[in-house]
């Protein structure tokens, strides 16, 4: 497939071009716009807050409250998958007019979820205790920490019921209206956070607010399903016991590929906090936050595939999978290279400026060789969500649960002799091979895909369209070297245009401009007047 086609929009053969790929790219275009603002919000509370919360905290409560967070993640293994499955057969059966079905899936999911609460609460009463028995958690701090994972867990627990309505939202499409909601309650946790902590509360009164606010989300989330599925009795079913297996079926992978996905990527704090001391923990969480804001901005983005190909193969439309896959692997691409490369060559500079020099040199490095990594492992989202939609996830858990294990073993090893360093490069080595080099061979078995034209667009392309930008970043950290983290961002945004320009004449083919400048004219058509009154030439 020529990669010159990669973002042809989505048209059935029986629809009007214009409306249907308007009304498709539309629904698209809100959904990715309305993540990236959600991001974009979080980024910036995160950026405010992180030097707050680990001064206010301190070394060791900030390490417990990562460790704990981390700890606690593992319940989310117990939702065996079911919000998945609700998002694929929501998106399924809404999209082919299936109502009796889609009222059977939610009912059932409803019910599974319900087992699943409370069997989380018990398991949180349980490893709550166990925690300081596990860990190297000072006596002082004990009860604390068991408190704080407690409630915590709490948060997780009762999450399990509202990640239906959230699945029900992302099936049909509504994913800016998670989004949406989450702005509001993350610019509303931001401000009880600061509140509590110049009031001199610590990480008790942190997990309280979070369960709280948790539970107030849900709850709006609930409310909006009713609204756009009114139809729809959002109550426990009877279990039927065809439904409750076709949940868990598609379901069972999705559990393994996140116990995969926890070991790969929630095991450090764990490992660093079973080998080093505790206060360990802060530069490499440090690091860790900035990695899992750059994979939020992909994650973002990558959100919409798994409903978007349950429809489009409910629809009959597959034969236009090959051109979302290639597209939406170079888009996370052109996204998340420029944020890796910013880490890997100023990196170490802006946590200095952002946490103090403290930190900076270690946080720097474990920084860096993480970016390395991610910078190739960005198409994972688009090519997970693709296969989830597909109902090909066995695929993804097995790789999972591959990279999870040599990501473990290779941690635990190399935390001996390097340290912190040793856990980073356990996380990146095996995400390298898996995304770079396992991923792409299995393309070519379910998409009208050529690897030699999934290679050149979404590998070799950027990385070419990059290199400026990279020499300049580099220009930066060595002659300009930033004294504040305002001339820091204003130097950022300088280089941008080094990587905006080349991306633009090289990594995208010239309908692939078309396309972008065609979606800029329907949804700003009063900054271009005449594109929008007259459209722009498909190329």
């Amino acid at each position: 497939m020529s990669s010159d086609a990669n973002l042809e929009p989505v048209v059935s053969a029986d629809s009007a071009p214009e409306k249907r790929t308007g009304g498709a790219f539309a629904t698209v275009l809100k959904n990715v716009t309305s993540n990236w603002a959600s991001l974009v919000v979080n980024t910036i509370v995160s950026f405010v807050l992180a030097p707050i919360v680990v001064h206010s905290l301190g070394s060791v409560y900030y390490g417990i409250w990562t460790l704990v967070t981390q700890f606690t993640g593992y319940l989310w293994l117990l939702d065996f998958g079911v919000r998945e499955s609700v998002i694929k057969y929501v998106a399924e059966y809404h999209a082919s007019g299936q109502d009796d079905r889609l009222q059977s899936t939610i009912g059932n999911a409803i019910s599974v979820y319900l087992a699943v609460t409370l069997a989380a609460f018990a398991a949180i009463a349980a490893l709550s205790v166990a925690l300081p028995y596990l860990f190297n958690i000072p006596a002082e701090t004990a009860t604390a920490a068991q408190w704080t994972a407690f409630l915590v867990g709490t948060t997780v627990a009762q999450s399990f019921l509202s990640n239906v309505f959230v699945g029900v939202l992302m099936g049909l499409q509504r994913i800016y209206l998670v989004a949406r909601t989450g702005i509001l309650f993350a610019v509303v946790r931001a401000i009880a956070i600061f509140v509590l902590l110049r009031a001199g509360y610590g990480i008790v009164a942190l997990s309280v607010l979070q369960l709280v606010l948790s539970l107030i989300s849900g709850l709006m989330v609930f409310h909006l399903c009713r609204v756009y599925l009114p139809t729809v009795s959002f109550r426990p079913a009877r279990p039927v016991r065809d439904e409750v297996r076709r949940l868990l079926n598609y379901g069972k992978y999705v559990l393994l590929a996140n116990i995969g996905d926890k070991i790969a990527f929630m095991t450090d704090g764990i490992v660093i906090g079973a080998f080093l001391p505790i206060a360990m923990l802060t530069p490499y969480a440090i690091a860790g936050t900035l990695i899992a804001q750059m994979r939020s901005v992909v994650i973002a983005m990558s959100s919409i595939f798994n409903p978007l190909t349950s429809a489009l193969q409910s629809e009959k439309r597959s034969d236009q999978l090959a051109s979302v896959v290639i597209a939406g692997c170079k888009a996370a691409m052109l996204v998340g290279m420029p944020i890796c490369i910013g880490f890997i060559t100023l990196g170490q500079r802006f946590v200095e400026l952002w946490m103090g020099p403290t930190y900076a040199a270690t946080a720097g490095q474990i920084l860096m060789v993480l970016s390395l990594g991610y910078i190739v492992g960005s198409p994972y989202q688009t090519i997970s969500g693709m296969f989830y939609g597909l109902g090909e996830h066995r695929r993804i858990a097995i790789l999972r649960i591959v990279e999870g294990a040599v990501n473990l073993a290779l941690s635990v090893t190399l935390i001996q002799t390097l340290g912190l360093v040793g856990v980073a490069l356990g996380t990146a080595i095996p995400h390298v091979i898996i995304v770079g080099v396992v991923l792409p061979r299995m393309l070519p078995q379910l998409f009208a895909v050529r690897l030699r034209d999934y290679y050149a667009a979404v590998y070799l392309k950027p990385f070419a369209a990059s290199v400026p930008f990279a020499l300049t970043c580099w220009m930066i950290a060595q002659a300009i070297v930033p004294a504040t983290l305002v001339s820091f961002f204003a130097w950022g945004l300088v280089s941008l245009a080094t990587y905006a320009i080349p991306c633009w004449l090289i990594a995208l083919s010239a309908s692939e401009r078309a396309h972008i400048l065609e979606a800029l004219a329907r949804r700003l058509p009063r900054l271009l007047p005449a594109a929008a009154a007259g459209g722009v030439p498909r190329g």
